[in-house]
């Protein structure tokens, strides 16, 4: 996926513990602009991955962004995480922050990257996402989720593309509805769920314990090397059982539901004026059947609810026929997200 003039560097930001008792790393990658004046210090751009939080790397990266690297002159920031279900959306939280934490730290980056380093910059940073990396950069970049509270720096701005966002009943009601096989399989079956289970894909792991059954924890899952693993969104979906997948209960349903979150922030804002806010841009394709377009309107509607204007701190890209991961067509771009992110304005930061 990535483009040939755009370089990255593989970088370990964090090590944990793991459930065998080894130290397991979880790298990012680092796109650097492939040379030429430098001018301005690169912003960087943080970019979370697709895969429900169950599946997929942090090397199936739009095109578009990688060759927006050279284009615009930023640092592209691709992390993984800690894969559900083994942990929960919480950890996956915790390493996100961590790695935006690590990358806006200066000593770090001297030792990882080099001269290359003094390149960046350190204040200030773009974070987004795709599908349920979306929604990750919507809970960390809008500061509902109280990993936000240590973050070095809060983001100057926050992109999401066809994002889940809520998985409330009454918004979200096809994540707990069986089907089988999904509307999307290739060979119209359904799948059958005693591999992934031999393998331990469906496992939660407890911290702690010794029951000697606890599966390792995979920071990431290439669909190539690890096709059984790559089945696990579909095979949510096909289970209506995705929200018990990625939550820790059916308490944290409102505890992480974007909507809910930002008419909670925000309640009252509208008549208070608003005050400043982090600028938001949405993208997604209207015949996505992965994740519905409706997750997308859900926050469209919250945030100009509490008082965002389109045109203003709010942008709206939509693809007409556009289904889910269309932009990872090798020619395909989002023609109003760069502008969004490099534009002077959107870089004030949230206080």
């Amino acid at each position: 996926m990535a483009s040939p003039s755009a370089s990255a560097k593989t970088v370990v930001f964090k090590t944990f513990r793991n459930t065998d008792g080894s130290d397991t790393d979880i790298a990012a990658d680092v796109y650097l602009p492939s040379g030429g004046e430098l001018g301005t210090p690169l912003l960087p751009v943080f970019w979370v991955h697709t895969g429900g939080l169950l599946q997929g790397t942090r090397k199936f990266i739009p095109p578009h962004l990688v060759r927006g690297v050279d284009k615009h002159r930023v640092a592209l920031i691709a992390p993984d995480f800690r894969l559900c279900p083994q942990v929960t959306i919480s950890e996956v939280l915790d390493d996100v922050r961590d790695c935006i934490n690590f990358f806006l730290d200066a000593d770090k980056l001297a030792q990882h990257l080099g001269a290359a380093a003094n390149d960046v910059d350190t204040a200030r940073y773009v974070l987004g996402g795709s599908s349920a990396g979306g929604w990750i950069s919507l809970l960390l970049g809008l500061s509902l989720v109280e990993q936000a509270d240590s973050l070095r720096t809060k983001a100057s701005s926050v992109f999401s593309i066809y994002p889940i966002t809520t998985l409330e009943r009454d918004m979200a009601p096809f994540y707990y509805q069986a089907q089988r096989p999904v509307s999307w399989s290739v060979d119209g079956k359904p799948i059958d769920g005693r591999q992934l289970e031999e393998q331990g894909c469906l496992t939660r792991c407890h911290p702690g314990s010794d029951d000697g059954k606890q599966a390792l924890i995979k920071t990431e899952a290439p669909p190539a090397a690890d096709p059984v693993r790559a089945q696990m969104y579909n095979y949510a979906r096909q289970e209506g059982n995705f929200a018990s997948l990625v939550l820790g209960s059916p308490d944290d349903v409102e505890r992480f539901s974007v909507p809910h979150l930002i008419r909670r922030r925000w309640a009252g804002a509208r008549e208070q004026g608003g005050g400043e806010r982090v600028a938001v841009m949405v993208v997604y394709g209207d015949g996505d059947a992965k994740v519905p377009h409706s997750q997308s309107e859900h926050v469209i509607d919250a945030l100009e609810e509490v008082g965002y204007r389109r045109g203003a701190d709010l942008e709206v890209e939509v693809k007409q026929g556009g289904d889910h991961l269309y932009d990872m067509e090798e020619q395909e771009e989002v023609p109003g997200l760069w502008p969004f992110i490099i534009l002077p304005r959107r870089r004030g930061v949230q206080q």
